[in-house]
């Protein structure tokens, strides 16, 4: 199982990547050089390596510890910290977070419910979320078209948060930016 999480890993980083989406194009609109942010489901670093150029701290949060480990490979960094956890319980301290990031993560969340609960506890009264995924169409890779989620499966999770802005991930991708309704 290792070497098939490994070689999943590789594919994850792999350039070709970049031509279906470029996280350094939008990264950098919407993290400010003091945000303190977690990557849940961080996987293998794919989007760590670029979150932090922009970045003061990052807590990397990923359950699956062969991919943290390429991560850690990867990012050698003292602003990151590497946490081997689920999301549905995070040690990251309450009211720390100013930018959650879900990065084509939260459709594999076993405990959606959980997690969501998490990131609100973790995050400060303004903070907020971005996410990235998968559109809700069959192509020829990524995720099972039964797993993809779109923007109103998001909001059904995250009740109490609206979109506030929209961005342009890629040809398979869209992005959004979730704040609080009460901070909107």
């Amino acid at each position: 199982m290792e070497n098939e999480h490994n070689k999943f890993g590789s594919r994850l980083l792999s350039p070709d990547r970049k031509k279906i989406e470029e996280p350094d194009k939008f990264l950098p609109k919407l993290l400010k050089a003091e945000d303190i942010v977690a990557e849940i489901g961080s996987g293998p670093g794919y989007y760590s390596r670029e979150i932090i150029k922009y970045v003061s701290k990052l807590y990397c949060v990923d359950s699956n510890k062969e991919f943290l480990d390429i991560a850690k490979e990867m990012i050698k960094s003292k602003k990151v910290v590497f946490l081997n956890e689920n999301s549905a319980k995070m040690s990251i301290p309450s009211y720390s977070i100013d930018a959650v990031i879900l990065a084509n993560s939260f459709h594999d969340m076993e405990d959606k419910v959980a997690a969501v609960k998490e990131i609100k506890r973790v995050l400060k009264k303004n903070g907020r979320i971005i996410i990235v995924d998968w559109k809700k169409e069959k192509t020829e890779f990524g995720p099972p078209f039964e797993l993809r989620m779109n923007e109103s499966d998001y909001l059904h999770f995250f009740n109490d948060f609206a979109v506030k802005e929209k961005f342009d991930v890629g040809p398979m991708h869209y992005g959004f930016v979730l704040v609080m309704k009460n901070n909107f």
